[in-house]
C-alpha cells in the first residue's frame, strides 16, 4: 500500500497521542477553501505536528516551525529524469529553509539509504557551488545538457501502441528522404517509450526523445521534421507536442 501521508499522520497519532496533527496533501485540500482553513490553523499554533507533501514547503514561513523531517527522499534521487537529483537539492534545500525561521534554530532530519551521496553531502554543508560543478561535471562526461541538445515529441492517443507506432514513423521520415535532411546524421533518435504515467483523461500518452551535440544541427533538423511530423499527424489524427530543450523527460 506505500506510506503515504495518511498512513504517516496514523502512526504519528499513535507515538504521540497528545500531539495535534494535521495533514495538508491532495486530498485534504480538495474543497475549496481547505488549503487557506489547514494554513490558517498552523499559523495560528493549534498544530503540532503538520504531515503532508511537497505543497507545504513552498512559500510558506511557519512561525513556530523547529523540525523538518523528509521521508523517503530517495525515491525522487533516482527517479527516471536525469535532473532528479538538481531538483531533489532544490526541494531539500527549500524544505529546509522553513526549519528555524523564528525559534532558536532549527534541524531538519532526511531519511535515505544513501547518505554519502553528492547530494545529500552537499546539502549537509549548505553548498550550492559544490552541488553545481559535480552536476555539471557529470553532466559532460555522459553528454547530457548542457552539453547536449534535445528536443522531445510527445504523442497522444486512445491506445499507447497507437501513439508508439506514430512515433515510430516519425523517426523514420529523414530516411524517406536524406537529402532533406541534411543534419541527420547528427542527430541520434531514441526508441520511443511510453510515459511514466501513460494514461491522463482518456489518453494514453509516449514520447520520443531526439538529441544532438550540435544545436545548429538539430535545429536545421527540426525546421524539417516538425513540418513532416505535423503533417503525419494530422494524417493519423493523432495529437502531437514538441518541446525544445524539454524540462522533464
Amino acid at each position: 500500500m506505500g506510506r503515504g501521508t495518511q498512513r504517516i499522520e496514523e502512526h504519528l497519532a499513535e507515538w504521540f497521542p497528545h500531539a495535534r496533527i494535521s495533514r495538508i496533501d491532495a486530498d485534504t485540500t480538495r474543497l475549496k477553501g481547505s488549503a487557506e482553513a489547514l494554513f490558517a490553523q498552523v499559523h495560528a499554533g493549534e498544530v503540532d505536528i503538520l504531515v503532508g507533501t511537497q505543497m507545504v514547503a513552498k512559500g510558506h514561513d511557519f512561525a513556530r516551525l523547529g523540525l523538518v523531517g523528509v521521508l523517503n527522499a530517495d525515491t525522487m534521487l533516482f527517479a527516471q529524469d536525469f535532473r532528479a537529483p538538481e531538483r531533489l537539492f532544490a526541494q531539500l534545500m527549500q524544505v529546509a529553509g522553513r526549519a528555524g525561521r523564528h525559534t532558536q534554530g532549527g534541524e531538519v532530519i532526511i531519511q535515505t539509504d544513501y547518505p554519502e551521496q553528492p547530494v545529500y553531502q552537499a546539502l549537509l554543508k549548505h553548498d550550492y557551488q559544490g552541488f553545481a560543478r559535480y552536476s555539471l561535471e557529470e553532466r559532460e562526461t555522459v553528454g547530457l545538457p548542457p552539453f547536449a541538445y534535445q528536443a522531445l515529441l510527445t504523442a497522444e492517443a486512445r491506445e499507447v501502441q497507437t501513439a508508439l507506432s506514430f512515433l515510430t514513423q516519425a523517426a523514420a521520415l529523414p530516411e524517406a528522404d536524406p537529402a532533406g535532411y541534411a543534419t541527420a546524421s547528427s542527430v541520434m533518435c531514441y526508441d520511443p517509450v511510453p510515459l511514466r504515467v501513460v494514461r491522463v483523461a482518456n489518453t494514453e500518452r509516449a514520447q520520443l526523445l531526439v538529441e544532438s551535440d550540435s544545436r545548429p544541427a538539430l535545429q536545421v533538423f527540426l525546421s524539417r521534421w516538425s513540418g513532416d511530423v505535423l503533417a503525419l499527424a494530422s494524417q493519423l489524427r493523432i495529437r502531437c507536442h514538441l518541446e525544445v530543450d524539454p524540462l522533464e523527460i
